[in-house]
């Protein structure tokens, strides 16, 4: 394994690719347990087990239109007057059976009566009194029945809805519809938030005289949002000063999470005590800093069997591995298929060629002349821009050593959901 740990001191000055980070990663993963919710409640949450329908729907041939349910066969034959034996509505369907010269009056969503096979629009005949009608043949829709087949929306064990899904509102309707007042979904994952450094303020504190050396935190805020956006359950942790009993105390108080994550503390400065304070909670570190940009001193270990993801501290460093790493974390932790939404767009300026890292680049995406999608990279990819990275739709991903690019070739572009 690359940069595998005899001791946190002791780490080959390999860089981890990305690629091999995933796979590490996802490795130590689990996919969570699940259990039966009533359907009602499961709004937001990811099925463990495919919907199945438990009815047809319809659950018999039925009317798409008001008008006259009738035989095909006498409109073939030339019949055009029918006698009017009854009367079917949604809810209370005709009993009698259609034979020739005979018709019921049916009306949208009513089950189509024995004998009958095609319905007549009411605008397209006469009344003549007594029960009787007659068709207006220069009006007949022939190619329509205005008939919806038996389980022509769903059938009886069909399958509706894939496991892995997350359930939304429309497909809610349609477990309802479907017969299904319960499903099996996962449990959220629980995931915990450490941001460290004696230069953090919380959220709400303001900067002042005696403070203006302070920085407010904003990496624990993103977390938290992006975390419960993918569909997980995020704790903010206390923030941890510069020191190793700080982050001990915390870690110690860390129980019942299924990943805790750090943000700063992940470099090799003085003060980046992170990974120090681990060593004494008995932590395996699987790896550490990565073949990319940017992001490079993020890690990955085991604490006490709970999978440990070391943030960056810059501020967009932390945002761009968690939409390449953490996305997938959760992804796996619901047992989804892993997956990234990379599309290829013509890049509108020259790219130089790249040097060993992996690069990730900030970048807006436009709508070209064409119709087609350009994208277009911002001039400045300084790892502390969160202006910038709130602006991004997507990263340029450039392989390590990958030769120049000219203006106009198609790179691939990570995308960015407009929901993070």
């Amino acid at each position: 394994m690359e940069n595998q740990a005899n001791g946190l001191g002791k780490v080959n000055k390999k860089l981890t690719s990305v690629e091999k980070a995933t796979s590490t990663i996802l490795k130590n993963i689990p996919v969570l347990p699940s259990h039966e919710e009533i359907v009602l409640n499961s709004l937001g949450k990811t099925l463990a087990k495919p919907v199945t329908a438990l009815l047809s729907n319809p659950p018999s041939n039925v009317s798409s239109m008001d008008g006259y349910a009738l035989k095909n066969s006498d409109i073939d034959n030339g019949v055009l007057e029918f006698k009017v034996i009854d009367e079917s509505v949604a809810g209370k369907s005709s009993s009698k059976t259609v034979e020739t010269m005979q018709t019921v009056r049916i009306f949208t969503g009513a089950k189509i009566p024995h004998g009958a096979d095609r319905v007549i629009l009411q605008e397209n005949i006469n009344s003549l009194g007594n029960n009787l009608i007659k068709i207006n043949k220069n009006n007949l829709e022939n190619n329509n029945f205005f008939i919806r087949k038996a389980g022509m929306d769903f059938k009886l064990g069909e399958k509706l809805i894939d496991k892995g899904e997350v359930l939304n509102t429309r497909n809610i309707s349609l477990c309802v519809a479907s017969g299904n007042s319960w499903v099996t979904i996962r449990r959220k994952p629980k995931i915990g938030i450490i941001s460290t450094g004696n230069e953090l303020l919380k959220f709400g504190e303001i900067q002042n005289s005696k403070n203006n050396d302070k920085i407010i935190s904003s990496n624990d805020i993103f977390l938290f949002n992006f975390i419960n956006q993918l569909g997980g359950e995020a704790f903010i942790l206390p923030t941890a000063k510069d020191d190793i009993k700080s982050l001990t105390n915390i870690l110690d108080e860390a129980n019942d999470l299924d990943l805790i994550i750090s943000s700063g503390g992940a470099s090799v400065g003085d003060y980046d005590i992170v990974q120090r304070a681990l060593e004494k909670n008995n932590f395996e570190l699987l790896f550490w800093r990565i073949a990319m940009r940017p992001g490079k001193p993020l890690f990955f270990g085991l604490l006490e069997k709970i999978p440990f993801l070391g943030l960056p501290g810059n501020p967009v460093s932390t945002g761009v591995c968690s939409i390449i790493f953490l996305t997938k974390i959760i992804q796996k932790f619901f047992g989804r298929q892993v997956s990234e939404n990379i599309a290829m767009m013509r890049v509108n300026c020259s790219l130089d060629k790249n040097d060993h890292r992996k690069d990730f680049i900030r970048s807006k995406v436009i709508k070209g002349i064409n119709n087609d999608y350009i994208v277009e990279p911002f001039a400045k990819q300084d790892s502390s821009q969160i202006s910038l990275f709130a602006k991004a739709q997507g990263f340029i991903i450039r392989e390590p050593h990958e030769n120049k690019i000219k203006k106009g070739t198609k790179v691939p572009v990570l995308l960015i959901s407009e929901n993070i």
